[in-house]
């Protein structure tokens, strides 16, 4: 269902500015769109992405109760190689030997010991001005907004 939020052009025309600021300051990089990534376009992720989120939150007072972070990104512990991979490197180079030796034959080594990550959504700087507008969490594609009072 998408929501319609009034806003007046002079407001939105600052809230740009404000968020595009604070973003640009916290990641130390361009907004060059609406459509900008937070980390694919800005390479902000992990850790760094998770602060500035929470700084983003408590500086504009921001309701997250519907966010959900690992919907939109990876984790620091989802970015680095997991230390059970790292244990389980012998039997990797083991499975790998044997497939050597049976020459590609063998249908029972066929493991993926590295499963692939899970895919997110990202978020854009268009989201995060939305969310600053409404107050709330929501995603721009869910709203629409209508101008009121002079331009």
């Amino acid at each position: 269902m998408e929501r319609i939020i009034l806003t007046d052009f002079g407001y939105a025309r600052q809230a740009y500015i404000e968020v595009k600021t604070f973003i640009e300051v916290e990641t130390s990089s361009k907004v060059s769109s609406l459509s900008t990534r937070i980390e694919d376009d800005l390479g902000c992720s992990g850790d760094d992405n998770y602060y500035l989120f929470e700084k983003f939150i408590a500086k504009y007072n921001l309701d997250c109760t519907d966010f959900d972070y690992s919907k939109h990104f990876l984790s620091e512990g989802e970015l680095i190689t997991p230390s059970w991979m790292v244990l389980a490197l012998p039997i990797f180079i083991y499975v790998l030997i044997i497939r050597l030796l049976a020459f590609g034959n063998s249908k029972f080594f066929e493991i993926n010991l590295f499963p692939p990550l899970q895919p997110t959504l990202d978020m854009t700087f268009g989201d995060m001005l939305t969310w600053y507008l409404a107050g709330k969490y929501c995603l721009r594609s869910e709203v629409r907004f209508k101008l009121i009072g002079k331009l």
